[in-house]
């Protein structure tokens, strides 16, 4: 057993050396990118504005992070995507297949993913979760909307970004395909308002990477129907769907078959996830 796993060792290391430079170099590209350096700089300032200022719902607040480190954030990752082949070969790194390039693309959604952290941080030390803007969710029920809202998308744009880029050439598809999510949102949105307790309804606004849950009116603050921690399941089921879709371009033999398995799991469990963060937590509208 020693014989036949011994070659696999210099090979895995062989493939994590050529990774790490390839990941850190595209880590310095997306950090010095100007569209994601926008977004910070807008984030960091919607924050600073909005201090001490009256929210009467979170929902009112807490979308900007994911319109600008997500949003933006996918927007700067389908460019750098797009830009890589016309950036290699990479000095001092041996040749590598495109699904190896792919991860590499991918491993650069870290650094939005710790801004949305900071983002939380910033965020609860505003409004904490015992603010009544929160409505009537649990204490943990109002971290998973934060997380959801806040962090999550921050990972899973830069995500989505490198899937577009790797399949689809259109050099506005990603600001399209925002305009396409935010209009989606809109929508959902406006339908819940007129009926809240409607679980197709409620399957709808879920359907997407990014939901609001809580709406301010004359009785106070009332969370829609649905489950935030299953919704969590949801995003990172579609960050997982982003990945694998991006690496399928270029992957070939036992690799491709692989990844397209994976995507069916998947996909699988995404559907799941969706149906029970519809059906989970309140089944109805309830007013705080």
């Amino acid at each position: 057993m020693t014989t036949t796993l011994a070659p696999a060792r210099p090979e895995a290391d062989a493939r994590r050396a050529t990774l790490v430079p390839l990941a850190a170099r595209e880590l310095r590209r997306f950090v010095l990118n100007p569209v994601f350096l926008f977004a910070v700089v807008m984030t960091l300032w919607v924050a600073w504005s909005r201090a001490g200022a009256t929210v009467t719902e979170i929902d009112e607040v807490n979308g900007y992070p994911a319109v600008f480190l997500g949003g933006f954030g996918m927007m700067a990752a389908y460019w750098l995507s797009r830009s890589m082949r016309a950036s290699e070969p990479v000095a001092g790194v041996t040749p590598v297949t495109r699904p190896a390039r792919t991860a590499a693309l991918c491993a650069v959604a870290i650094v939005p993913f710790l801004c949305g952290i900071l983002a939380l941080l910033g965020f609860l030390r505003t409004y904490p979760l015992s603010d009544a803007a929160y409505g009537p969710f649990s204490p943990s029920a109002r971290i998973a909307v934060l997380v959801g809202q806040i962090v999550v998308p921050a990972l899973g744009g830069p995500l989505l970004g490198v899937a577009l880029g790797r399949w689809v050439r259109f050099p506005g598809a990603a600001f399209v395909l925002f305009l396409v999510i935010f209009g989606w949102v809109q929508l959902v949105t406006i339908l819940t308002i007129s009926r809240p307790d409607s679980a197709p309804i409620a399957v709808l606004r879920l359907f997407s990477p990014f939901a609001f849950f809580t709406l301010h009116a004359d009785a106070g603050v009332t969370a829609w129907r649905g489950s935030p921690w299953f919704f969590i399941g949801w995003q990172l089921a579609l960050c997982a769907i982003a990945v694998l879709v991006a690496l399928l371009r270029g992957a070939e033999g036992r690799v491709r078959t692989r990844i397209i398995r994976a995507l069916a799991i998947t996909g699988a469990a995404a559907v799941i996830l969706l149906v029970l963060a519809a059906t989970g937590g309140f089944t109805h509208a309830v007013a705080a």
